[in-house]
């Protein structure tokens, strides 16, 4: 990101787009003034000054958090911690199914097995 957006939390465009509107207002009020006081001159500035702070605030609210490489490096471990949970409870629940084959494989043998009641001999 750039210091520019940094900064003011616009880009570069935004920013010459803002001056030069700031701009040619300032000339349209400059030509179409019968006065040569100064005044529609300093009142255009100071709203365009205004106006900039608050383009500036809400676009700073809305930029994403910088971030350090040491908070980068602390999600990083903690994505690793939780790949290796989430490869323990694959290892467990493979353990469980095997472990519930075995049981079915019993129970359907000991079935087998078994003499059915009221079978002829």
């Amino acid at each position: 990101m750039s210091w520019i957006r940094r900064t003011f939390g616009l880009d570069g465009v935004d920013l010459l787009i803002h001056s030069g509107v700031t701009f040619f207002l300032m000339v349209l009020v400059e030509t179409a003034s019968v006065t040569q006081d100064g005044t529609g001159l300093a009142l255009i500035g100071a709203t365009s000054l205004v106006v900039l702070g608050i383009r500036r605030r809400l676009a700073l609210k809305h930029l994403p958090p910088e971030t350090t490489g040491e908070v980068a490096a602390e999600r990083l471990a903690e994505v690793d911690a939780r790949l290796q949970e989430v490869d323990q409870l694959h290892y467990r629940m493979q353990e469980l199914e095997e472990r519930l084959d075995f049981t079915e494989r019993l129970l359907a043998q000991s079935r087998a097995e078994q003499p059915r009641i009221g079978e002829p001999r």
